[in-house]
């Protein structure tokens, strides 16, 4: 399992916004084990309700005498007596087979999920700045990355494991049940209660997925198997994670803070109002690499604060921050949303130097609040302005 000890190790190495995809493989593992939970429930409370109904209606037994003079009991079952099933949820009653069938379904794309958000810890902490587009990442989509000879060669440990997942029964198995009941249409499970001495049936049906054919299998078999394999897939997974983070490659010039944020608000000249983040430079601006990559990571303790990195425009300073050098442009939009990134900013050679205050006036001016992330140095001959942004955001 993972734990604090890698969240702090994943910083210090830089790939931190795969903690993220971390925490969601546990929560997709531990869906996976609700599922199976909740319809051997399911089946538990039908089978109570069975063995119930079997003991009330033996009253409804009459004596009878055969053809040949043996005396018999005889039961007639019909719809009016026969038993009802139904289960509860959140108040509502819910047919049992209803909810079998969606649980089933569930069972088998939340174990798809758990191993398409380890491809999305693969994408962000193994190949951080090479990252692939976050949502065009699957576990199969790194199955096809990892075969190429550049990332065999730098992960040879996670090429493997990949090769290992891929060419196993139990993962084909998975991936091709979860496509067709996904995709195509339904498989012909069954789900019935013996009743007099018969006994229940739970089968995971037949079908044929791309010309294989997959045989009818015993539910409860198949459940655990796939527990089972997905539980050892993710340590092995873990394990092998942790020993190729720590070889940072592609983490060139990534950063998890900036020097500051200048921001100054005139009463009587609101066009003289500007806010702007900036890096300082530890030599000239020529000297800084063409890209950066930066996350807001912050530590307090045994905390550990995230945030995005929202500033489009990034300047570089020099003896001071309002020796303006040049700057970083973001090269996209991030929009409203809690995924974190190592947000690329771009050198911008065309435009240096004070030259880059000009398209600072041109944007809109937000003020920021002291917080975790950056240093605020606020100037105002307003004391009102500075009291509020003095304040914790």
């Amino acid at each position: 399992m993972a734990d604090d000890l890698m969240k702090k190790e994943l910083i210090a190495h830089k790939v931190y916004s795969a903690w993220q995809f971390i925490t969601y493989t546990e929560k997709n593992i531990n869906t996976v084990q609700y599922c199976a939970d909740t319809i051997d429930n399911v089946i538990g409370k039908m089978t109570m309700k069975t063995v119930r109904w079997q003991q009330d209606i033996s009253t409804d037994f009459v004596d009878d005498i055969t053809e040949d003079g043996k005396k018999v009991k005889r039961l007639s079952v019909t719809t009016e007596n026969s038993p009802v099933y139904e289960v509860r949820v959140a108040g509502e009653k819910v047919d049992p087979w209803f909810l079998f069938d969606k649980l089933l379904r569930d069972f088998f794309q939340y174990t798809m999920n758990a191993f398409d958000s380890m491809s999305q810890i693969i994408n962000a902490g193994l190949l951080a700045n090479r990252g692939k587009k976050i949502d065009s990442v699957d576990i199969q989509k790194m199955m096809t990355t990892f075969n190429q000879q550049t990332y065999s060669t730098a992960f040879p440990k996670m090429q493997a494991w990949l090769n290992k997942i891929a060419q196993s029964q139990d993962f084909q198995y998975i991936e091709a049940i979860n496509n067709r009941t996904k995709h195509t249409a339904d498989i012909a499970n069954k789900l019935s209660m013996g009743i007099l001495g018969s006994s229940n049936t739970t089968e995971i049906g037949s079908f044929v997925r791309k010309d294989v054919q997959h045989d009818k299998i015993e539910l409860s078999d198949q459940l655990q198997a796939t527990l089972d394999f997905l539980d050892s897939s993710w340590n092995e997974f873990l394990t092998v994670f942790q020993e190729e983070y720590v070889k940072d490659i592609y983490i060139e010039n990534r950063k998890h803070a900036i020097s500051g944020v200048r921001q100054q608000k005139l009463k009587d000249e609101p066009d003289q109002d500007l806010s702007y983040a900036y890096i300082s430079a530890d030599t000239t601006f020529d000297a800084m690499p063409d890209e950066l990559y930066i996350l807001l990571v912050s530590e307090n303790e045994n905390e550990v604060y995230a945030h995005e990195c929202s500033f489009d425009t990034i300047l570089v300073t020099g003896t001071n921050n309002l020796d303006v050098l040049g700057r970083y442009c973001a090269e996209d939009a991030i929009g409203d949303d809690c995924l974190l990134h190592y947000r690329k900013y771009v050198k911008d050679k065309t435009v240096t130097g004070g030259a880059c205050m000009f398209y600072v006036h041109q944007e809109n001016t937000v003020f920021y609040h002291k917080n975790p992330y950056f240093n605020v140095e606020s100037v105002s001959d307003d004391e009102t302005f500075l009291a509020r942004t003095s304040l914790p955001f």
